[in-house]
């Protein structure tokens, strides 16, 4: 605030106190109650004030006295008067006095109320069909609508909690969910208004206006809401809160102006946990308009091309079924008037199909504006199907698609025929065999890794068991060889065996060998003695052939001694290992 310091004053003066702020008491479901006294609480509210950027006082609910001389501010004066208040304050009171020239009288500038109550309320033009759908606790007896406040029963309060006032609904402060405007149309919107409670009653204005209203604010009055004019629609119901008055009608009498109720520009709350956690200062009510609907009748047509009546079908409002037994009809009737539906559809006896899709009258469906599928249910010759009627049957659809528009003029027509015709059903195509896929080339085998040999255990011999093997023949054999280097074995064999032997081994020599030769099979056969076990070696004896044998050649000699030599080293083995295994 900035005042002026007139010179030829001889002083000014400021009178300031704290502020009055002014509440009503609030129901837990976000309702108010109407002012009254045991509803309405009163409260100082704290100030800061400067002057001339100085602060003289902060956060004071005293009450102070400032004098300014005409010498202390030479032009103008800065006042800087601060309250602080909650957010749902529904109304404060700013007081100061300014007094100039010692006068403190007409001339003197005094506080004002401020109000931060202010309301208005919105009215929504829309679909009663739909209205009806998206909100069915709000259609009461007869079908009428129920009073958006009027009609709240507070069912989450108490008994004493109702009691305590009168109650101010706080539903109008909500919109109803999922429900639009008719296309077309726009929101009607009131001037804001203040609303404020106090013990003596409330300052208020109603939702409405009406005939030699007094208040200037700017609201419709019934009238223009309910004649608007929508092509395509008539007017139906409205949800508006009304005067408690004898024909329930906004007039110039106290039930209108005075008489607390849900009628008027007023306020509520957002609660949680029963807390107020937001301000809601505007109404939403809603007018509603049916739409003039369109007559469906549905035929079905046979291979002959006649009508075939009383035969099933199905509408479908998106995924929604809207009808539960309708039949086709034997002939297609002439298109309804205009009036003639209204008529209908204001008939107590008119059905509404679900899903807020129209009308249900003298077996035929009525349809608002929207698109819907009808399928034939009727059961089709074998070998036949149902499919909607078109100028290429074959690939028609065996479901009709209805497109129902607004009708805006009387030259619209009223009404809508869905035919449905036999016709074969098609053969399914022979799906294509699937070609036969490549052979996978076959994996190369990884090469197995060779075995290992396994050892041949060696034989578990009980070297005590095996005999001793004597080896010296049967008959004398000499030790050593004589002189003639001619080794004689003796053989106990047949004459028929010895000849064919003397007849071979007659073909050899058999010249006596040579000394030198006599000396090596001497030093072998030592050498052979030698190495054996003394308890295994061979003693051979000279012996000579009997007068039935023949004298050996030197390759025989050769052959008898590799003989012993084998076995005196098999011999030797067999020691040896009887030995380890002890």
């Amino acid at each position: 605030m900035v005042y002026k310091n007139f010179p030829n004053a001889n002083s000014a003066l400021f009178y300031v106190w704290s502020g009055d702020s002014v509440n009503g008491t609030i129901a837990r479901d976000g309702s108010i109650y109407a002012g009254s006294k045991s509803t309405i609480l009163d409260s100082n509210v704290p100030f800061t004030f400067e002057l001339n950027g100085y602060k003289i006082v902060n956060d004071s609910k005293k009450f102070i006295a400032i004098d300014c001389n005409k010498s202390s501010f030479a032009n103008y004066l800065y006042i800087k008067l601060a309250y602080n208040y909650s957010f749902n304050t529904e109304r404060i009171t700013f007081r100061y006095v300014y007094c100039y020239q010692n006068q403190c009288d007409e001339r003197a500038l005094y506080g004002r109320y401020t109000y931060f109550s202010e309301a208005d309320a919105q009215f929504h033009f829309v679909d009663d069909l739909q209205y009806r759908a998206k909100n069915p606790n709000g259609v009461g007896e007869g079908g009428k609508l129920k009073e958006r406040g009027n009609s709240d029963a507070h069912l989450s309060l108490t008994d004493d909690e109702k009691k305590k006032g009168t109650l101010i609904s706080s539903v109008p402060f909500h919109k109803i969910e999922g429900l639009n405007d008719i296309p077309g149309t726009q929101v009607e919107t009131t001037g804001k208004a203040g609303f404020y409670r106090t013990d003596a009653g409330d300052a208020k204005s109603s939702i409405l206006s009406f005939s030699n209203d007094t208040d200037t604010h700017n609201r419709p009055t019934l009238a223009n809401l309910t004649g608007k004019n929508i092509p395509g629609y008539v007017y139906w119901d409205n949800d508006i809160d009304k005067p408690n008055n004898k024909n329930h009608e906004f007039a110039n009498d106290d039930f209108t102006k005075k008489q607390p109720g849900n009628h008027y520009l007023s306020f509520a709350y957002e609660m949680k946990d029963g807390k107020p956690v937001k301000f809601l200062s505007r109404k939403h009510y809603y007018v509603t308009f049916r739409p003039i609907p369109t007559r469906l009748v549905v035929q079905y047509k046979g291979l002959d091309q006649q009508v075939i009546s009383s035969k099933a079908y199905v509408i479908y409002a998106g995924a929604s079924s809207v009808n539960s037994s309708l039949s086709s009809s034997a002939s297609i009737p002439e298109a309804p008037e205009r009036t003639t539906i209204v008529r209908m559809a204001e008939n107590k006896d008119t059905s509404l199909l679900s899903a807020g899709a129209g009308y249900l009258s003298d077996g035929y469906a009525y349809l608002a504006p929207g698109i819907y599928k009808v399928d034939p249910t009727a059961a089709a010759p074998e070998g036949y199907e149902w499919a909607a009627a078109s100028t290429d049957i074959t690939n028609s659809s065996t479901s009709a698609k209805v497109d129902i528009g607004v009708n805006r003029s009387d030259t619209d027509s009223t009404q809508k025929v869905v035919t449905f015709v036999l016709r074969k059903k098609p053969t399914p195509p022979t799906p294509p065999t699937p070609p036969t896929p490549p052979t996978p080339p076959a994996p190369t085998p990884e090469p197995e890794p060779e075995p290992e040999p396994t050892p041949e255990p060696e034989p578990d011999i009980d070297w005590d068991d095996i005999p001793d093997i004597d080896l010296t023949p049967e008959t004398d054999f000499p030790v050593k060889p004589d002189e003639s280097s001619t080794v004689y074995v003796s053989f106990m064999v047949d004459n028929a065996a010895l000849s064919a032997f003397k007849q071979e081994s007659d073909q050899c020599s058999s010249e006596p060998k040579s000394a030198e030769v006599s000396t090596k099979q001497e030093q072998s056969y030592a050498s052979v003695q030698q190495k054996r076990p003394e308890s295994k070696r061979v003693s051979a004896k000279s012996h000579r052939l009997s007068k039935t044998g023949s004298t050996a050649t030197p390759i025989l000699t050769s052959a008898i001694a590799s003989l012993f030599a084998g076995l005196a080293g098999l011999a030797e083995s067999f020691a040896a290992t009887r030995k380890r295994r002890n």
